[in-house]
């Protein structure tokens, strides 16, 4: 995997650094060999068919090229956390939620620890109008209940532009096409987060069954991490947003509990 010193030694011999908050050797296999419900290199799901129904009403609206990335479940923190601009005391990066495998890298928590090395893929031939596609396995220490799991599906999405400047308008409308697109026709509502990755960041739930869930959160791409990704090319905006598929999946097919999406039934 080439992202940690010590990692080969942990998979191959079973020895573990000295680190108390690193996951064992079984409990690395474990997340390695679980399978990507959203992958079709892995067999046909359900939850496929949503991440395409997304990306193709995008294309359509938008006349944008489409890149998908899927990287290694193995990232470095910097990936995962400094370059998407997290506080080096955040909370999150406490051995208590993430999966530590080395001194240097962990098992991604989100889907946009794929993104900087996506946006580093695509400024090489940078296309005027591009969506970046970035869905996997992310993995948490979470508690598990009919909404949370602890190995749970994102998908990251970011579109970088030279066509336009992106502000809060084009990102509500994006919100609209994906939401019309996954949910048709239920009730959504938006709510401002802040997120270090994103400006003007926002929340998005969905109304089923007289109860809010939330499905997503999105925002303008934070400028900073364009510059650092696509130095050479002046000009560039874009939205990012991020959504849970195993929720948009329980909530299109009315499955109550997030578990059952990996039943053979």
């Amino acid at each position: 995997f080439g992202v940690c010193q010590g990692l080969l030694q942990l998979i191959q011999t079973g020895t573990k650094p000295m680190k108390t908050s690193i996951i064992t050797p079984a409990q690395l296999r474990y997340a390695l060999n679980l399978r990507d419900l959203c992958d079709p290199a892995k067999g046909p799901h359900a939850m496929q068919i949503i991440l395409n129904d997304i990306v193709e009403a995008l294309r359509v609206a938008w006349g944008c090229e489409v890149v998908t990335y899927r990287g290694s479940p193995i990232v470095s923190i910097a990936e995962n956390y400094d370059r998407l601009r997290y506080p080096a005391d955040g909370a999150s990066r406490d051995a208590r939620y993430s999966r530590y495998v080395c001194e240097t890298a962990l098992l991604r928590t989100m889907a946009t620890a794929m993104v900087p090395p996506a946006m580093r893929q695509v400024a090489i031939n940078l296309p005027d109008d591009v969506l970046l596609v970035c869905p996997g396995l992310v993995y948490r220490r979470d508690s598990v209940d009919r909404l949370h799991a602890a190995e749970p599906h994102q998908l990251d999405l970011w579109r970088l532009t030279t066509k336009a400047q992106m502000t809060g308008k084009h990102l509500l409308g994006m919100v609209g096409i994906i939401m019309q697109a996954a949910l048709p026709g239920m009730e959504w509502k938006a709510e401002p987060r802040v997120h270090p990755y994103t400006l003007d960041g926002i929340e998005i739930n969905a109304l089923c069954n007289e109860e809010w869930v939330e499905v997503g959160e999105c925002g303008l791409a934070h400028p900073e991490i364009i510059r650092e990704n696509i130095p050479h090319v002046e000009g560039v905006t874009g939205l990012t947003l991020g959504m849970g598929l195993d929720r948009l999946l329980m909530l299109r097919k009315g499955i109550r509990d997030i578990r059952l999406l990996r039943s053979s039934d």
